[in-house]
């Protein structure tokens, strides 16, 4: 998943993410068009419009490799 200039490129690999997951990435690759860093700033938007952030943060941690996996 990458934003570039005002273009926003999902991994087709995203489809195996529970929902919850899927609408975090959306929501973090989306606040890029508006703060391009991993600032504060940038984060109180993700957190601001994913109730679930932590919960889908914690999801990729544990799990995220798997989305790697064939299927």
């Amino acid at each position: 998943m990458k934003t570039v200039g005002d273009s926003v490129n999902f991994n087709w690999r995203l489809i195996k993410a529970p929902m919850f997951v899927i609408d975090y990435v959306i929501v973090h690759e989306l606040a890029h068009l508006i703060e391009g860093n991993h600032t504060p700033a940038f984060w109180n938007i993700v957190r601001a419009n994913t109730p679930t952030m932590e919960k889908a943060r914690q999801w990729l941690k544990q799990h995220g490799q798997m989305l790697e996996e064939e299927i």
